[in-house]
């Protein structure tokens, strides 16, 4: 098992278009913080405070969905369609360790590009500092907190989609149309959230049980919800537990399911 996960880590990684994300990450950064001080005017010395929770959420709902959407249909639509592993088929390994070498080295690369992430936002910051002269723009132990636990949060909201995405991507006849779907998901349910609040407002009187059907739309979780979970809201907190439960236990069945099938390559 251990020699399938390095090779599927070899596999991955080993493609430009990874490395070509990886390189994006600090471009995205920088350009976040751009945004933040020429277009919004927000000043340099409160958006040093906390720009590694900031950048991330200002991405995480489209930019990061987006990235997990296109890692989902390369390791898994990509290379079953084009007939890449009938020869790991027909090694000693089955299918269902294939299947979760492939989701766990997907995961561990997310992991990787939002460590990234907050790293090159750390190093912006540290770049203000150094430019504007600011004083006390490192990360506190307060602040060092609240970026962890966003940060978790936010790995848990990328956890819970990616399965999503992977299950899309388990059905997608081309990594095109599997990406082209994910985005689908993810504009729409941006666009389109009044409705499911709505639909949402119905048990408002129950917060717990209504933002669990809100948050069924990871996006809106992601652009709403985790801001409550850094107040300490409970009932949020375990709204989004649940949330990412499901998405993690129904998606990552009904994936793996489809990807053991026998006639699936037939």
């Amino acid at each position: 098992m251990k020699a399938l996960i390095y090779s599927e880590f070899e596999r991955l990684w080993r493609r430009k278009w990874f490395w070509l994300m990886v390189l994006c990450t600090p471009m995205l950064a920088c350009s976040t913080g751009i945004y933040f001080l020429r277009t919004l005017k927000v000043p340099v010395e409160a958006l040093s405070l906390n720009f590694v929770v900031t950048g991330l959420r200002e991405n995480l709902y489209l930019a990061c969905n987006l990235a997990v959407a296109a890692l989902a249909a390369i390791v898994y639509t990509e290379e079953f369609r084009s007939g890449q592993l009938r020869l790991l088929f027909m090694r000693r390994f089955t299918r269902g360790q294939i299947f979760w070498s492939k989701l766990l080295v997907m995961n561990a690369s997310i992991l990787f590009l939002l460590i990234a992430f907050a790293v090159s936002s750390q190093i912006v910051v540290e770049v203000w500092t150094l430019s504007y002269h600011i004083s006390d723009a490192g990360l506190t132990g307060s602040h060092g907190l609240q970026m962890l636990k966003y940060y978790g949060w936010a790995l848990a909201s990328l956890f819970a989609i990616s399965s999503f995405y992977c299950f899309v991507a388990m059905y997608s006849k081309s990594v095109t149309y599997g990406i082209g779907v994910c985005v689908l998901y993810n504009v729409g349910s941006l666009l389109f959230d009044s409705m499911f609040l709505k639909w949402a407002s119905v048990v408002s009187h129950i917060p717990y049980v209504h933002n669990v059907m809100a948050f069924m739309i990871i996006p809106y979780m992601q652009h709403t919800g985790l801001d409550g979970s850094l107040m300490g809201d409970l009932s949020v907190n375990g709204a989004i537990i649940t949330v990412v439960s499901l998405y993690l236990i129904i998606f990552t069945w009904g994936a793996y399911r489809r990807f053991v099938t026998d006639d699936y390559l037939y």
